[in-house]
């Protein structure tokens, strides 16, 4: 039998069931509420907090002040709305290289949890730190002639354009966004032959402004690189005499790194014309004498004509010669037809004959393959075999550069002038590996190749400024990566 009291009791118990868990459902939605508000305010907080350590680390070269204010006004922009105040600092770590740290507190204000008064606000707080690694890089910088820089700079006779002057002016600008303290940076420079102008290390600034200051803008365009071999050490043994590209390598890979360190090796290549020029060790003592001689050839990007350089100088400014520290007074020698008459050697004007006494007339490529002009190796010493053994010398190179273990490198181009044709901007950017070209890599470290055509013109400084600044800002996006 029904019993209207029983169903009446258990609506009573319902409806106490039902009012305890609706205030258990309203306050666990109200917890998620908060707890929604919380985790919006610190996601806004770890945002603006990691845009201002980027910033405050892009713009350390301004100094800490300007990097603190600017780290500042970045996190407040992108924080919105009645911003926390943020706290940046500049650390350093265990290697001594430089940190931005950014540290911000929201309190914020609940809606549910303020029931009770200890959870009227409560504080979010997000810590953003951004390591700058270390920064190891060579700059290689064209002092051929045909970078002349004005009258006085220019060998005589040779009209050259403005080129000289930008680099002068762009090349300073460039070295001061780096960490003159922390950074190792050399200035490597070439036409007939290379020369470290500032070893690599700390405090390159001032050393590097006087040198690119004084530069001499004269002589052929020795560009290449030395591959094959593991280290890239120039043919000669002497890491000061050999190729540039190869030399660059040697001083960043001359740099000690520490196991665990974030470093960065750079190469900045930049050259107003093709590499057309060379450098191997030859038997010119005939039967009596098995000396080798270090020899440049090349130097030249029309006609079939050859050139003999001693690699420790260039020709002074009236291409009669170049008298070094010990007084030697190396020549310029030229022919033409593969030499069959052989070349001079010395100042004494000697033939260079192989060990059979025969003279030496063909240089033996690293490139495999038949030469140039299609005839069978040793190739000719004809301007069209000795300037694709540069190219191909110059690439290998770059690859072994960018694949070296366990710190590769990565490598930026200029080609300057009107005088850079179509092939040879592409072959710029074959050195760098830049991705917007079909000869990139997958999978190696990709750099970039720019173009400054305007030259000579009255933009052409300001282009070339502009260029640097580029591949500045490239490298300092990859220090804080």
């Amino acid at each position: 039998m029904y019993n209207a009291n029983n169903a009446k009791n258990d609506l009573g118990q319902t409806l106490l069931i039902y009012g305890l868990m609706l205030s258990v459902l309203v306050l666990f939605a109200g917890l998620a509420i908060d707890a929604g508000v919380l985790y919006v305010t610190r996601a806004r907080l770890s945002a603006a907090a990691d845009s201002a350590c980027l910033t405050g680390m892009k713009n350390l070269a301004s100094g800490q002040t300007t990097a603190a204010t600017l780290a500042k006004d970045m996190f407040n922009a992108n924080f919105g709305v009645n911003p926390p105040t943020p706290t940046v600092s500049f650390p350093t770590d265990q290697y001594g290289d430089q940190q931005v740290k950014v540290t911000a507190t929201a309190n914020v204000s609940t809606y549910f949890m303020r029931l009770l008064p200890v959870w009227a606000t409560v504080p979010v707080s997000d810590t953003a730190v951004a390591t700058r690694g270390k920064l190891i890089m060579s700059i290689v910088l064209d002092r051929s002639g045909s970078m002349c820089g004005g009258s006085d700079k220019c060998e005589s006779g040779v009209t050259g354009d403005d080129g000289g002057e930008a680099l002068q002016s762009a090349v300073p600008t460039f070295v001061d966004l780096f960490d003159n303290t922390v950074d190792e940076v050399a200035e490597i420079s070439f036409s007939d032959n290379t020369t470290i102008d500032v070893p690599i290390g700390t405090g390159f600034q001032s050393s590097i402004q006087q040198a690119v200051k004084n530069m001499q803008f004269v002589g052929g365009t020795f560009g290449t690189g030395a591959y094959p071999g593991s280290t890239l050490t120039p043919y000669n043994g002497q890491p000061t005499l050999g190729p540039p590209m190869s030399v660059a390598d040697l001083q960043n890979n001359s740099v000690v790194v520490q196991p665990g360190q974030n470093v960065i090796k750079v190469l900045v290549y930049m050259t107003d014309g093709l590499m057309n020029t060379i450098q191997d060790n030859f038997h010119c003592g005939g039967k009596t004498n098995s000396t080798l001689t270090l020899i440049n050839y090349g130097g030249s990007d029309t006609g079939n004509l050859v050139t003999f350089l001693d690699p420790t100088c260039s020709p002074n400014l009236d291409f009669n010669g170049c008298t070094n520290e010990s007084g030697h007074v190396p020549e310029w020698y030229q022919c033409s037809d593969g030499c069959p008459n052989g070349f001079e050697y010395d100042t004494s004007g000697d033939i260079c004959k192989n060990a059979s006494g025969a003279n030496v007339t063909t240089f033996t490529p690293q490139q495999p393959g038949k030469c140039a002009d299609l005839s069978s190796p040793p190739c000719q010493f004809t301007r069209i075999n000795v300037t694709a053994e540069a190219q191909y010398r110059a690439i290998q190179t770059a690859i072994a550069m960018r694949t070296e273990s366990p710190i590769p490198t990565y490598i930026y181009t200029i080609g300057l002038g009107s005088s850079v044709s179509p092939a040879t901007q592409a072959f710029l950017a074959q050195l760098a590996n830049d991705p917007s070209y079909p000869t990139y890599i997958s999978g190696q470290p990709a750099g970039l190749f720019q173009y400054v055509a305007d030259c000579p013109s009255s933009t052409c400084t300001a282009d070339l400024n502009t260029v640097f600044e580029t591949i500045a800002s490239r490298v300092l996006l990859r220090l804080t990566e």
